[in-house]
């Protein structure tokens, strides 16, 4: 439905932007994630048409519209500071798209009342901007741009202004409104959270470029960056050299601590330099080394951090690389394993536990 084809920006010298290649679906919810000033945001304003395109083009339905005028284009923006109109009341702001539009009176009412029931405002009608909450401010943000009932809704970082709790009810809110309407959502944050709680695919960015383009479990579970496996979650990094190849997967060295096996197809060879990769929490610590286990280190742990649902220990291994670990703590109380500070302990993990990379 919406194609960006070799899609680049610059600012003088600085490139902001490049070679942006991206298809997105009817009905897709599409999220660009990255850090501040990777470009996800330039892109945002690329489609909706309040940056110049430098270079590429973007279709929308198979129709170009890269140097379309915004007004022109079937596509609407919900803005970070959500952008109310402070002496309009709800209804008011709502309603703003549809007179600019010369939509007769009867219809504007009909959708009005239509998008307020959708975004659960009811009895806020007239209720001016300043006596709202953030959360419900963003639903008048949303309800005023699905009004316009267009192809493309774009979503500048739009929980970003929000406390937590809120911005968790209203993440699910808005998966669940952008359900019903069915209209392409794409979604710029820096938060990956959000990004795995709701997108269908997840746009990495890193330095005006895409490092990967997947489905949520795709980008967590399988990175192809070292950047992507550290910007998605948290990971242990190893650097090893594969030093056996089977059927079964791979052996990986690493210096100073020994060999790991992975349980992974692929075609890399041997003495390739890789990055083994480890999430904390699909590895275990023990006091004891388990009977049967198919990688492990020992260490020392030199912090515990009790976190409620979790506890995060960090481990000194003997090397002196630091790791973390971490642990459920409802199944410390259950197995009565409660580690302190200075401790040796053993940190075990499965063979399909691990994830290798190209070292870079």
């Amino acid at each position: 439905m919406l194609v960006l084809k070799n899609l680049s920006k610059s600012y003088g010298q600085v490139s902001a932007v490049r070679d942006i290649n991206v298809e997105i679906s009817k009905g897709e919810f599409f999220c660009l994630l990255g850090p501040s000033g990777c470009g996800k945001t330039t892109i945002l304003r690329m489609i909706a048409g309040f940056e110049k395109v430098t270079a590429g083009r973007i279709l929308l339905d198979g129709n170009e519209i890269t140097n379309d005028p915004p007004n022109r284009r079937d596509v609407n923006t919900v803005f970070q500071n959500y952008a109310l109109f402070p002496n309009f009341n709800v209804t008011e702001n709502i309603a703003y798209g549809l007179k600019i539009k010369k939509v007769p009176k009867a219809e504007q009412v009909e959708r009005i009342e239509s998008v307020i029931r959708l975004v659960g405002l009811g009895g806020f009608e007239k209720r001016m901007p300043a006596n709202l909450s953030g959360g419900q401010q963003q639903r008048v943000a949303l309800a005023r741009a699905l009004i316009n009932q267009p192809r493309v809704l774009l979503l500048d970082e739009p929980l970003s202004a929000l406390d937590k709790k809120i911005a968790e009810q209203t993440r699910n809110e808005l998966s669940e409104l952008q359900k019903k309407v069915g209209i392409t959502f794409i979604f710029v944050t820096h938060n990956q959270t959000e990004a795995l709680a709701m997108a269908d695919r997840i746009a990495v960015m890193k330095d005006g470029v895409i490092e990967q383009c997947d489905p949520p479990k795709e980008i967590y579970e399988r990175p192809l960056t070292r950047f992507v496996a550290d910007f998605i979650g948290s990971m242990n990094f190893f650097e090893g050299i594969i030093s056996g190849v089977d059927e079964n997967g791979y052996t990986v060295n690493i210096p100073d601590l020994g060999p790991v096996t992975l349980s992974k197809k692929g075609s890399l060879p041997l003495g390739a330099r890789v990055i083994y990769c480890m999430r904390p929490e699909r590895q275990r610590i023990s006091l004891m080394g388990p009977a049967t286990y198919e990688n492990g280190f020992t260490g020392i742990i030199r912090r515990k951090d009790y976190l409620g649902e979790i506890t995060k220990f960090t481990v000194e291994l003997s090397n002196g690389k630091i790791i973390t670990v971490v642990a459920q703590n409802y199944l410390l109380q259950l197995s009565n394993e409660f580690y302190d500070i200075g401790e040796q302990i053993f940190v075990t993990w499965s063979k399909t536990s691990g994830e290798v990379i190209h070292a870079r």
